[in-house]
């Protein structure tokens, strides 16, 4: 029983109840902490109660023996978010306490889909994700605990509750951890008083640090420019301030973590946005210098070719052997490698080595100030580890109080900074997550933290939430000065159904601000109508990169053939930006081969090219070859095969979640409804689960509403069909 887990810190009532419908309006916050943090820690995390208390919400410390349980702390926090008076809008979790890691969610995440594996190493196949806590409209089953890691518990996901994730809730994490020469306690201690100090300084928002690191986006400059515009749009006071916008990218210097490091520590530096890859323990800034001359260029090839001969070696080949390969291969002197193997040689490669990226143990060097730090990466937030980045910035001696990082893959496209602009106006760390609800999404420290606004008509926490009047929404929307008022108030607007698809697609069409016409198409995503057909076409051709890249992402996964004429525009346009054509691309071969050539021929997009028969030549090749469902047909003759190859046939239905082949809808029904291997048989159903946004949604549901009340059908093939039609659904017209 939940007494018998729980001893009570402060007084509040715990109640089981029914699944949650709706969550009751309130200004509580719950505190939940371990026994053991608690005892090692209770002065400090009392005066971090206060600290939330004064910020205007009724704070509650829940104390958690060891023995609790996910299902018991979530049963808590169902009946502190459905109290008639105040009830919690939001939590953190201090310490130790029990993590869920979730399987079969992964179309909540934005990129996480590795093969699940529930019995081998089922750490690397299941997400860390505090939506178990935050997020009540899901449902999930328990599974088992870690034999190895006692903290982790593993839980799926059913059918039974929502398939997409909108928290009326928010959380935040403070894992302490064995740092910094300290044990877990003591940083603790030391994190939860700066947050309080800092809090009493009631800082507005000064200034930013954008980061864009190596590889990221396709590196490319159009995007970081109308990126670097957007955020002047979310942030106004950055055309005025001296030094309040601070842009760095990873070609600036040969070693760029060292500049990101030092404006990392300014004092007045409010929030640092940091764009790269990652890992639980590093971020992965540079990659090589690029050669400025022919030294730079030999060094960097004789660097290259020591680093693959040691490999080599290490993996048991002859060191003759290696060097007479490479020798050979690119046709170079031996002489460059008579040092390969000297203590010298690699103990200066593993120096330069290391001052290319960021790693943990770098924090001992310096104190990040940045007062929040946001990880745009893989695994920086990974909280089931004993060591993570995001706990790095947090724990050290700089004023830095919250992270926002991810604990497993993150997509590079996807909306990391919806909102944004908002920090500056008041808008807390978890009322930013809490609308931002990926499942590899969390505040890394408080959660309750916030900037003091200048604004004294704004409340940046009920707008984000959509508790304003309509009223005040409509005129916030059409006249504030600020881009990311207007857009929230559109998002509020749209959420409580004050403006239809109609007004979207006219906001969408007529508004000057790239940031409210973002927020629009991303309303209009959220249903299969004929506006967001529209938008696709508009937005293919918009002056903002962002929106060009997102309306490619859009088109391939609607799939309609009224896009093709857009599209075939778009893609003889190579400025439409890197990333953009790139996800031009990916979005092309989700359409017909013989509607693309005809098209193409039709428009001749390139008749004022000098060229235009060369360029017309190659880019029939290309969509005859790979820029069309072409570019499947030997897959799918997997799936017709007298003698299916299991592997072959999985491999290909996997790849139908980043890739909604709406040409070949009818053919995987088909095999759906025929194939004798259940397994198969639930790959493909739940592979058609991510065709959310497709034209041919509709046939979907039909089949696997049938299936989902077929008795022939296995229980998990039924579940797995129930499951697909939710999430389908949720973008219904």
């Amino acid at each position: 029983m939940i007494k018998n887990q729980i001893r009570r810190i402060v007084s509040c009532v715990f109640v089981a109840t029914m699944p949650l419908l709706s969550v009751a309006s309130g200004n509580g916050f719950a505190v939940f902490v371990d026994s053991a943090s608690y005892a090692n820690a209770r002065a400090e995390i009392e005066q971090y109660a206060a600290s939330v208390k004064d910020g205007g919400l009724d704070a509650k410390t829940i104390v958690l023996t060891p023995d609790v349980t996910p299902d018991s702390i979530r049963s808590i926090v169902r009946s502190m978010a459905e109290k008639p008076s105040g009830s919690i809008e939001g939590m953190v979790f201090i310490g130790d306490v029990p993590i869920a890691m979730v399987f079969d969610a992964q179309h909540l995440s934005s990129a996480f889909k590795p093969l699940q594996n529930y019995d081998r190493r089922p750490e690397r196949s299941s997400c860390p994700t505090d939506r178990f806590y935050d997020d009540l409209s899901l449902d999930f089953k328990f599974m088992k605990r870690d034999d190895k890691k006692p903290l982790l518990y593993y839980y799926t996901l059913t059918a039974d509750g929502s398939q997409t994730s909108a928290p009326k809730l928010y959380s935040g994490r403070i894992k302490s951890m064995d740092f910094y020469g300290r044990d877990k306690y003591e940083n603790l201690r030391r994190y939860l008083r700066k947050v309080v100090g800092i809090k009493k300084r009631h800082e507005p928002f000064r200034s930013m640090l954008m980061f864009s690191g190596q590889g990221y986006n396709s590196e490319s400059v159009m995007s970081r420019i109308d990126e670097i515009d957007a955020l002047r749009e979310s942030f106004p006071m950055f055309r005025d301030q001296r030094n309040a916008f601070t842009y760095i990218d990873h070609k600036n210097n040969p070693f760029v973590k060292y500049p990101v490091m030092g404006q990392l520590q300014r004092p007045d530096m409010s929030l640092a946005l940091l764009h790269h890859h990652g890992s639980p323990v590093n971020e992965y800034m540079n990659r090589y210098p690029d050669p400025r001359g022919v030294r730079d260029q030999l060094g960097e090839a004789r660097r290259y070719f020591r680093s693959k001969i040691r490999s080599g070696v290490e993996n048991g080949q002859p060191l003759d052997t290696v060097v007479a390969r490479y020798c050979r291969d690119f046709d170079v002197p031996d002489w460059w490698f008579k040092d390969v193997l000297s203590s010298e040689s690699v103990k200066a490669d593993s120096i330069y080595d290391d001052k290319v990226d960021l790693h943990i143990y770098d924090f001992g060097q310096f104190a990040p100030n940045s007062r929040v730090v946001m990880l745009d990466a893989c695994y920086n937030g990974a909280y089931n580890n004993d060591e993570y980045i995001a706990g790095a910035y947090i724990f050290g001696d700089g004023d830095c109080v919250g992270a926002i990082a991810n604990s497993v893959n993150s997509l590079q496209d996807k909306w990391c900074d919806k909102n944004i602009g908002l920090f500056a106006l008041g808008m807390p760390l978890g009322k930013f997550v809490q609308h931002n609800p990926y499942l590899e999404s969390h505040v890394i420290g408080d959660p309750t933290f916030a900037f003091v606004s200048p604004r004294k008509d704004i409340d940046a926490k009920a707008l984000v939430d959509g508790t304003l009047s309509v009223k005040k929404l409509r005129r916030l929307m059409e006249r504030d000065d600020n881009a990311a008022v207007r857009a929230a108030a559109l998002d509020a607007l749209a959420a409580c159904g004050a403006i239809d698809n109609a007004g979207i697609l006219d906001v969408f069409r007529n508004s000057g601000s790239a940031t409210v016409r973002y927020h629009a198409l991303w309303l209009l995503s959220e249903h299969r109508s004929p506006e967001l057909v529209q938008a696709i076409k508009e937005g293919l051709g918009d002056s903002h990169e962002i929106i060009r890249r997102f309306s490619a992402i859009f088109a391939g996964k609607n799939g309609s053939p009224e896009l093709v004429p857009a599209l075939i525009a778009a893609y003889a346009n190579r400025f439409v930006g890197e990333r953009a054509y790139f996800q031009l691309q990916m979005a092309m071969p989700m359409f017909d081969r013989d509607v693309l050539l005809a098209e193409l021929d039709k428009q001749r997009p390139y008749r004022y090219e000098v060229n235009e028969e060369e360029q017309m030549d190659k880019a029939r090749e290309l969509i005859a070859t790979r820029y069309s469902d072409a570019s499947f047909a030997d897959d799918f003759k997997a799936l017709a095969a007298e003698k299916p190859n299991s592997k072959e046939i999985k491999s290909l239905l996997r790849r139908l979640r980043n890739s909604n082949l709406h040409t070949r809808v009818d053919e995987i029904l088909s095999f759906v409804a025929n194939t004798d291997d259940d397994e198969l048989r639930q790959t493909a159903i739940e592979a058609l689960g991510w065709f959310t946004r497709s034209y041919k949604a509709d046939d979907i549901i039909a089949a696997m509403e049938k299936i989902a009340g077929d008795s022939a059908m296995s229980e998990r093939s039924r579940n797995e069909a129930r499951k697909t039609v939710n999430r389908i659904k949720t973008t219904d017209i």
